[in-house]
């Protein structure tokens, strides 16, 4: 179900939820899942609250020696206390699925290279063979989904006050200061590093759920 932008001030969401026995495999994947829909670029849960998510690129620790690793760890530990540490009432959830490479950037540029190469330059047949034998093989390992990568997740949420539109869009702007405040922290704390963070669309969100519904890794 997706949330709709409703302005109707009689409007009322329903997020009452109990998570439901196991019943052999019975239920649907809306009786089983914790959220309701889509709001804006966050998910709406049954439990009400609203949720988004960051998508934060990876540090590659292989690449550091000892010092440099234990700076990482340090700057992450402080980023950890300042956020959550003690007297903050709050939590953040930490995620590293495995997902498919998406080559499509780079297939799409190797269709425009042999297109351009059939074009304007029919003679170079071997170059044309060769790209033309890339796309063939990239394009099925992106199919079959064999070439993964761990995607690094963090997930920020704020409490939806009352079952109110008005409640929700409240709910909004105190999400969009929140997750914006600890991305901003986040790339502060690991700025040596070339740490990045990006809010996920709610159409990138909906990419990371089917993902972890239908990918097997």
């Amino acid at each position: 179900m997706i949330l709709k932008n409703n302005r109707d001030k009689k409007s009322h969401l329903d997020w009452d939820y109990t998570p439901p026995k196991i019943n052999g495999g019975k239920q649907t994947i809306d009786d089983m899942s914790l959220i309701a829909g889509m709001y804006e670029n966050y998910e709406v849960t049954k439990s009400g609250n609203l949720v988004g998510i960051l998508d934060v690129s990876g540090i590659n620790l292989d690449l550091l020696n000892d010092n440099e690793q234990q700076d990482v760890f340090s700057d992450y530990g402080a980023f950890l206390m300042s956020t959550l540490g003690e007297g903050v009432d709050d939590s953040l959830q930490f995620i590293e699925p495995t997902i498919p490479v998406n080559m499509t950037a780079y297939l799409n540029g190797l269709k425009r290279k042999y297109l351009d190469l059939k074009q304007n330059h029919p003679e170079q047949k071997f170059k044309i063979q060769l790209i033309a034998s890339y796309l063939d093989h990239y394009t099925a390992v992106q199919n079959s989904k064999n070439m993964t990568t761990k995607q690094h997740l963090l997930v920020v949420k704020v409490k939806i006050k009352d079952k109110s539109i008005e409640s929700l869009d409240l709910a909004v702007n105190n999400l969009d200061e929140k997750i914006n405040q600890v991305k901003r922290d986040l790339e502060n704390a690991l700025t040596d590093f070339d740490l990045t963070a990006k809010v996920l669309s709610s159409q990138e969100v909906l990419e990371i759920l089917k993902n972890l519904i239908n990918f097997k890794g």
